[in-house]
């Protein structure tokens, strides 16, 4: 492959992977384990030289979804994000102090299964992932910041809904492995 044409590549192999996140992470329900499943191929990727292959991502889904955290975790938040959006919308007493609170603690847990899903390989328990004590403050700022960013670009050109899913998970996997 010709020097120029390699990141190109690159470009095109993590735009597959987004698009693979997005696709599965569609039903919600998925979306971490369709997180994790992006990472491993990200990582393989990287490491191994690995083409990435809707076939390889859905065998690793398969695999992230057998635990069943790897479910009840998106359904618990999207339940809890949503009751929160309908108690504040319905005119909840302290709305301009409780909306920004709850937006700031949805985000810090968004950023910490982003964390357990870079950091997911098959056979890994969710539990033992989402648990696990991260001192990292710096790389929780790093994909904070990742997670507004991309809450921007969605929001200025919905079109990008479609890769941003990957992206994210390509922050984080690169934030575990600075």
């Amino acid at each position: 492959m010709n020097a120029w044409a390699r990141p190109l590549a690159l470009l095109a192999e993590v735009l597959l992977i987004g698009v693979l996140v997005t696709v599965a992470a569609l039903p919600v329900l998925t979306a971490l384990p369709a997180a994790a499943a992006g990472a491993v191929l990200l990582r393989e990727l990287v490491d191994e030289g690995r083409t990435p292959t809707a076939r390889r991502f859905a065998v690793l889904l398969g695999q992230a979804v057998r635990d069943p955290l790897a479910v009840l975790v998106p359904l618990v938040l999207l339940v809890i994000g949503a009751l929160d959006v309908l108690a504040l919308m319905g005119g909840l007493p302290g709305a301009t102090v409780l909306g920004p609170a709850i937006g700031v603690a949805l985000a810090a847990v968004v950023v910490v299964l982003l964390r357990a899903a870079a950091r997911w390989r098959p056979g890994d328990r969710w539990a033992v992932l989402v648990a696990e004590p991260s001192r990292d403050w710096v790389g929780h700022s790093y994909l904070a910041v990742a997670l507004a960013v991309a809450g921007l670009v969605v929001a200025q050109a919905p079109a990008f809904a479609v890769v941003v899913p990957g992206l994210l998970v390509f922050a984080a996997v690169a934030v575990e492995r600075r």
